[in-house]
């Protein structure tokens, strides 16, 4: 029988991360399904309250159901974590006491055929999580070859992007390709089914990526997130690959090491300070979590708290 909800990860990594108490102020910045935010909603005793936000209207809709019996205390806004700033604003939250980033894909999300993100299932080239902007088919029928190449290579880190590239261009020639099937069929066609559920991963995973603006998103709500959370607040994110880690590392290393002043210079004049510090640099999933669930297993989670 299939779940009711999105099975979310580490949960008890991120109560103990985010140093949960009563009468405070989180935000859910990734709600998806509300995992997360319920198990902060429980911790906090009756007081306090969750923000939850997503860009997925279906989710919100799937959240609030989930998370009605807590009220006024629990709060859904759509929108993308890249306004973070404006969407706390106009719902009058200045600053927060935690966020929770979780860059997972919800499998409910991406296991309707209808929203074009499996490659396992037929269904129309959309991808794009809140229906708005380019979708897939007009990146894939209009895209040159190059520009194709270089989002399966940059954004999926796929080895062979080249040759698939050509493969779509090719196929494309003779007709629009619509559906998720073809797709899939075009890249079989290229590579071979040796590793293909790893490489028909990588391809779909660019493409949403792309369309969706995942990284560019997650960069926005990081610059934002720390002026956001008040003094000893924390910011706990969860990533999955080396894309998601590479812009979070990146932040860190920014927000820990300010100073722009030239090395030769013997001491700091620019008086740039650090913002954050580091309480966990890595945290990865049990193995009985990945035993009970297996998406876990590429989770990893991250935690720094502001500091004055």
């Amino acid at each position: 029988m299939r779940e009711p909800f999105h099975k979310s990860v580490l949960l008890e990594q991120v109560l103990e991360s985010l140093a949960v108490a009563s009468g405070r102020v989180y935000c859910d910045v990734t709600l998806g399904d509300g995992g997360h935010s319920e198990v902060i909603l429980k911790r906090l005793n009756g007081t306090g309250m969750v923000i939850g936000i997503d860009r997925d209207a279906q989710a919100i809709e799937r959240a609030q159901h989930r998370l009605a019996p807590f009220g006024n205390r629990f709060k859904a806004v759509v929108g993308n974590f890249a306004e973070i700033k404006e969407l706390l604003r106009t719902n009058n939250i200045q600053a927060v006491d935690g966020f929770v980033c979780d860059l997972g894909v919800s499998m409910l999300q991406i296991s309707e055929p209808s929203r074009g993100f499996m490659f396992s299932a037929d269904g129309p080239l959309d991808m794009r999580m809140e229906g708005a902007g380019l979708s897939a088919a007009e990146i894939i029928n209009d895209y040159s070859q190059n520009e194709i190449a270089d989002i399966i290579w940059r954004y999926g880190e796929e080895r062979r992007a080249r040759h698939i590239a050509r493969a779509i261009v090719t196929a494309r020639a003779g007709q629009p390709i619509k559906s998720t099937g073809e797709l899939a069929s075009i890249v079989r066609r290229a590579v071979g089914e040796r590793y293909i559920v790893k490489t028909l991963a990588r391809v779909f995973q660019s493409f949403r990526i792309y369309i969706n603006d995942e990284l560019g998103s997650l960069a926005r709500f990081l610059s934002q997130a720390v002026e956001l959370l008040n003094c000893g607040g924390r910011l706990v994110t969860i990533e999955y690959h080396s894309l998601e880690s590479r812009v979070i590392k990146d932040f860190i290393y920014r927000e820990t090491h300010p100073c722009t002043c030239p090395k030769e210079l013997p001491r700091c004049v620019c008086g740039r300070t650090p913002r954050i510090r580091i309480v966990h640099k890595l945290v990865k999933p049990a193995e009985g979590e990945i035993r009970a669930n297996p998406s876990a297993r590429s989770a990893r989670l991250r935690v720094v708290e502001k500091i004055a």
